[in-house]
């Protein structure tokens, strides 16, 4: 078994944090993993969301997008994609997994702020003249902020948990601890790793949510003044 104490000592213990297998090289890696998916999935998914959005087309697909990724098995869709691609190419294997996993929240985010921005903020801005390029990057893009920045919120939770079993095809990321402390029945290594990774989710999640609080706060003042 173990104890608090005995997991703070393998926490503070400075051996644990240096190396190819130490904690700042694993959290180097699933920082990297978390990130490169989320940019690859923004990329994909905020285009397409703006069109679907702002042409008020395309919402069947995109709630399709959404219950057919809960539907997939994320373990089970990563292992697929490492076999068919090839272990030589287990990274791009895995963040192709994951962006999978990050482009539906990320697509309903960004599709429903569109969608929910009133018609009658558009019209004002085609009224002075703008085109539709002009209306989706200074109207639409920013009032649907809020919404695509939860959108992420919940793409950067679901990736960021879903990296930690990426030391099962041969990769590294917080999860090696928690894989290596098992096979070693190391259950202070298990706990740490456990607690860095639950931490670091919940540190993600308040940043991007006080961000999208911050730019919902600007949504709501910009209706208060389009009503005035």
């Amino acid at each position: 078994m173990f104890s608090a104490e005995e997991t703070f000592a393998w926490l503070t213990n400075p051996a644990n944090w240096d190396g190819r297998y130490g904690l700042w090289n694993l959290l180097a890696e699933h920082l990297a993993l978390t990130f490169v998916a989320l940019a690859v999935a923004a990329l994909i998914a905020v285009p397409v969301g703006l069109v679907t959005g702002h042409t008020g087309r395309g919402e069947f697909a995109v709630l399709g997008a959404g219950s057919l990724s809960r539907s997939i098995p994320t373990m089970g869709l990563l292992f697929a994609l490492v076999l068919f691609i090839g272990v030589q190419f287990r990274d791009l294997a895995v963040v192709l997994a994951l962006v999978v996993i990050a482009v539906p929240p990320i697509l309903a985010g960004v599709h429903s702020g569109v969608t929910t921005i009133p018609s009658s903020i558009r019209d004002a801005a085609r009224a002075q003249g703008m085109t539709t390029w002009q209306v989706v990057r200074h109207v639409e893009v920013p009032l649907s902020l809020a919404s695509s920045i939860g959108g992420v919120r919940i793409a950067y939770i679901q990736v960021f948990a879903t990296v930690v079993i990426a030391p099962l095809v041969g990769l590294g990321g917080l999860g090696f601890g928690i894989v290596q402390g098992l096979a070693l029945r190391h259950f202070p290594q298990v706990v740490a790793s456990a607690a860095i990774i639950i931490v670091l989710t919940v540190l993600g999640d308040r940043i991007l949510g006080s961000l999208q609080k911050r730019a919902g706060a600007k949504f709501e003042e910009t209706q208060l003044m389009e009503k005035k």
